[in-house]
């Protein structure tokens, strides 16, 4: 008897957890076995998200896939969904504030159903936070047309976004010399005895007693629901101190009216407040954590640095500007994502920029990291030293050609497709926007499974989140 979808896909998930945890401990897992757990998952999402998720149901008609779920070979071939889905509500409800129409989009393309208080909001960022009271996590990112993207979290889906890095993260980044030998051995020999549940809470407490031996520097504001942003939340929580860049949320609505312009004087305020921290202040900002740098300097304290890489680009020339000499304690360690764009939106030079950040900061360049993810998963993707992102083994990922159809092969180039088990109120059978190379051939530093050797917008897609932003305030 197959068991319940919902039954199904625990099952499934749970045995990817522990794969995860055995991946991130021993470099090596079943990938055969992992290979039916992300089947199932997939299996089981597919009926929940045809049953719950109006937008997908379309999608199933539309390919006659009406019976039982589809293998994974059907799903990349027939289900896979354009990340374009987060934004594809009609803009003038946001324009007009019509939040029961934007709660409708949200019921068409997820299984969340907002209450009608939401629906009163007199603005995005009240709206949002109405929401959140009611177990709904809006995750936004923007490009540089202001068409927002918002991804739609349950309670699950949003735990899973928040703690499911865990399982994995703290075990690989240890491995790669954030902590002394013998913890990191430790943390692996306890990872391969305990159930997954078990050790994500001592995987928690882990982390926060590995980052408690470091003051946190954070590149972004301190609060608000941009993918990025939260990235740097979460870690903050785990550090010692922390201090951030812009000590204020981050308004979508804000966002949105710089790059569209303000509606009412109520956005106006918004984008006004926005602009004084991030141009008008910048310089005093920069001044605020450098001297914070050095008192941490002065203490002896390790440091985390976090950011992406055009703020961490000017942080190391107001560095230099500024005949500054900081040599940060060692095990101090730079960690950036969020995309290759510096403010006019040309590519940094990664060995360049490894190389301002190790001579400013004095950090080795073993000891900067660099992480690969979305709004829309449920994970992220590490870099090692041979400069590969290792794909985490929960992920079923797919090459796409420019018909997006999905290609076979060892190394390939094209749009990368994510099928996320973890994607429980949205459907996450994604089409990203961005051009990668994948390679399933052995990655010289040991660890299993595909990776990802390079990353960029696909073709005529634009630049989304904090770079493409700061271009358009800055242009």
């Amino acid at each position: 008897m197959t068991p319940h979808p919902e039954k199904s896909l625990k099952i499934a998930q749970d045995g990817l957890k522990t794969i995860l945890v055995q991946w991130a401990a021993t470099k090596s897992y079943d990938q055969n076995q992992a290979r039916k757990l992300r089947e199932q998952a997939a299996a089981a999402n597919y009926l929940r998200y045809r049953d719950h998720i109006p937008y997908f149901a379309k999608v199933a008609d539309m390919a006659g896939l009406n019976g039982d779920a589809p293998g994974m070979e059907q799903i990349l071939e027939h289900c896979m969904i354009p990340d374009d889905i987060f934004k594809s509500y009609p803009q003038n409800y946001l324009d007009e504030k019509d939040f029961q129409g934007m709660n409708h989009w949200l019921s068409q393309v997820s299984s969340v159903r907002p209450s009608k208080n939401s629906a009163k909001a007199q603005g995005l960022d009240q709206w949002m936070e109405a929401l959140s009271r009611e177990g709904i996590h809006l995750v936004f990112s923007s490009g540089t047309s202001g068409n927002m993207s918002f991804v739609p979290r349950d309670p699950d889906t949003w735990f899973h976004f928040l703690k499911n890095a865990i399982l994995y993260l703290p075990v690989v980044v240890a491995s790669q010399g954030l902590t002394p030998k013998w913890k990191s051995s430790l943390l692996k020999i306890i990872s391969r005895a305990m159930e997954p549940g078990a050790f994500l809470n001592l995987a928690d407490k882990y982390g926060r007693l590995i980052f408690r031996e470091f003051d946190g520097y954070f590149c972004n504001f301190s609060g608000g629901n941009q993918g990025i942003q939260l990235v740097g939340q979460e870690l903050a929580k785990y550090c010692g101190s922390s201090f951030f860049l812009y000590d204020m949320p981050l308004s979508p609505e804000a966002v949105r009216g710089i790059v569209r312009g303000a509606k009412n004087p109520e956005e106006q305020a918004l984008i006004e407040a926005f602009l004084k921290t991030t141009v008008h202040d910048k310089k005093a900002n920069y001044d605020r954590m450098l001297r914070a740098l050095e008192k941490s300097v002065r203490r002896g304290r390790k440091v985390i640095i976090f950011g992406t890489p055009y703020l961490l680009m000017e942080i190391c020339q107001e560095v230099k500007a500024r005949n500054m000499t900081l040599r940060l304690k060692k095990g101090s360690n730079v960690f950036f994502g969020g995309g290759w764009k510096s403010f006019d939106g040309q590519r940094i030079p990664e060995q360049e920029l490894v190389a301002l950040m190790s001579e400013s900061l004095g950090v080795e360049p073993r000891y900067i990291s660099e992480g690969y993810s979305m709004t829309e998963i449920q994970g992220l993707m590490i870099r090692c030293p041979e400069k590969r992102y290792h794909i985490p083994p929960h992920f079923e990922t797919v090459i796409m050609d420019a018909e997006l159809r999905p290609m076979e092969g060892e190394d390939l180039s094209g749009t990368l497709g994510i099928v996320d088990p973890f994607a429980e109120s949205y459907p996450g059978f994604l089409i990203t926007g961005d051009h990668v190379r994948r390679l399933n051939t052995p990655c010289p530093c040991g660890r299993q499974g595909p990776t990802i050797v390079s990353i960029a917008r696909s073709p005529g897609r634009e630049i989304k989140g904090c770079g493409g932003i700061m271009a358009k305030i800055n242009a």
